[in-house]
């Protein structure tokens, strides 16, 4: 009884130390407007759908994430940045799509904003820099390994408001990373 105690201890002393730990991460530079300052988004505990991952599929990388949240509240619905070619240390330019090299979306699903919803679109499509990529650790079913970097961008938000009206900002953005990549072997 005694040995099923202690395991049952130890396991729930392991959840609290390393459960607990935020090894993923987005810290967010908004030069100006509403959002101004830098904001740490985490995936949120509990939620599976809460995940910041690079994916690497037909010679493009891109870094996504989705339903992050920071210590303040604030919370990122979805983020995806697309740059040419695998992530390895280095500057990677970046791949364009019809409206910008990815996206940025806010969706106030609490309702505690003046907005309902703001779609953004990475506009200036400067270079990605990935600064720190471990090495790949072998898995059951995948191979993965975290993927550090930054970027600098334009973004054009255009939001739509509780009341009904529009409107568009752009600003700068400054965006470090610390993301999974995984892959199937």
């Amino acid at each position: 009884m005694k040995k099923y105690a202690l395991i049952i201890i130890l396991s729930c002393l392991n959840l609290t130390l390393f459960g607990q730990q935020k090894k993923y991460f987005l810290e967010i530079t908004f030069y100006d407007g509403d959002f101004k300052g830098t904001h740490v988004f985490y995936p949120e505990k509990g939620n599976y759908m809460s995940q910041i991952n690079l994916e690497y599929f037909e010679g493009t990388s891109n870094l996504n994430a989705s339903k992050l949240i920071a210590d303040n509240g604030m919370q990122i619905h979805y983020i995806n940045r697309h740059f040419k070619g695998e992530a390895t240390l280095g500057k990677h330019n970046a791949k364009k799509y019809t409206s910008g090299c990815g996206s940025f979306n806010f969706i106030d699903i609490k309702n505690n904003q003046p907005y309902k919803k703001i779609d953004g679109d990475f506009s200036g499509c400067t270079s990605t820099t990935i600064t720190k990529v471990s090495n790949w650790k072998k898995g059951i079913v995948k191979n993965k390994r975290t993927v550090s970097g930054n970027f600098t961008d334009t973004v054009t938000f255009k939001y739509r408001m509780d009341n009904g009206s529009k409107k568009t900002i752009n600003t700068k953005v400054s965006v470090k990373f610390k993301a999974r990549e995984s892959r199937r072997f």
